[in-house]
């Protein structure tokens, strides 16, 4: 599970440490690094282990093999991802196209999102966190944990 955020530079080779914490709770089973691609929703880089990437390749089977849906979700998402493999520091290097589509230059912002994590630039993502903080008091958000254990049945 990914969570909490860290802050680190990334050097002049564009490479960055992946925080440990998160190196940990990556799956290197198969690929001893992580793949990531352009978020769609923010100006952030996307963080999968190659495990949570086969899966969303695989749930694409699904759809129908000509479907226009398939085309543009197969090519926006896996034709535009990369496999980083972590060197012998835990660090991984980002490819300049992923760095200018987040804004990110000397320091990159890494965020836990449970089961992926994102990698952002360091203001862009204080202010988004802002605005998402805003909008959960705004929204009057809440969550709802589900009690699962039957022994605190009254």
């Amino acid at each position: 599970m990914f969570l909490s955020q860290y802050t680190y530079k990334i050097d002049n080779k564009s490479r960055i440490s992946v925080p440990a914490d998160f190196r940990l709770s990556i799956n290197t089973k198969f690929f001893n690094g992580i793949i990531v691609f352009r978020s769609y929703k923010f100006q952030a880089i996307e963080c999968l282990d190659f495990e949570k990437m086969k899966k969303i390749a695989d749930s694409l089977d699904n759809l129908d093999f000509f479907s226009e849906s398939k085309n543009d979700i197969t090519t926006s998402v896996l034709s535009d991802s990369y496999k980083l493999t972590f060197d012998g520091e835990g660090r991984i290097c980002l490819p300049n196209e992923l760095l200018k589509f987040a804004n990110i230059k000397n320091q990159a912002t890494f965020v836990g999102r449970g089961s992926s994590f994102q990698i952002w630039n360091p203001n862009t993502f204080k202010s988004y966190l802002q605005k998402a903080r805003s909008n959960i008091k705004k929204k009057k958000l809440s969550l709802i944990i589900n009690n699962t254990n039957n022994n605190d049945k009254k």
